[in-house]
């Protein structure tokens, strides 16, 4: 009569880990980051800070270097 063996392997459970919704204040905050960035891209593409062509003028005091 053969004998038979019989191998038991026991795994740990899996764990699940459950994240929450999130702060609802945090989704508000990255929506208005999110079209702030938006805005100053826009802003930036249609030429951000320019004189749009205009001539600055600008008085400069002489200066004399010596040494």
């Amino acid at each position: 009569m053969p004998i038979e063996r019989e191998t038991i392997i026991e795994r740990a459970p899996s764990e699940t880990v459950v994240v929450g919704g999130g702060n609802p204040f945090a989704i508000v905050g990255w929506i208005v980051a999110a079209v702030v960035a938006v805005l100053l891209i826009l802003w930036l593409a249609s030429g951000g800070i320019s004189s749009n062509g205009d001539a600055v003028n600008v008085d400069l005091p002489n200066v004399t270097v010596t040494q």
